[in-house]
């Protein structure tokens, strides 16, 4: 799921959860808390499969670079994408 996506549902999905009407402003912390939670979600997946390629593939590690390198240029993306949204 696009994270652009899943962070407009979550957005929405706890502004019909809070009874009272939400200002501009209040409904945009929201997004921004949402927004970050997702950045923080997938940054701290993403260290954690960079951890788990770097181990298993230890005597290979040219091909442990590869998959960080791409994997790193994936997250720059994502974040780029998020930025953006704001």
């Amino acid at each position: 799921m696009d994270i652009a996506k899943l962070s407009d549902r979550v957005t929405h999905d706890l502004r019909k959860a809070i009874s009272a009407e939400l200002s501009l402003e209040e409904r945009l912390a929201i997004e921004k808390i949402v927004v970050q939670a997702l950045l923080d979600a997938t940054g701290k997946t993403h260290e954690a499969y960079k951890s788990v390629a770097s181990k298993c593939c230890g005597p290979e590690a040219d091909l442990a670079h590869k998959i960080q390198a791409q994997m790193d240029k994936k997250r720059d993306m994502l974040i780029a994408n998020l930025v953006s949204m704001r």
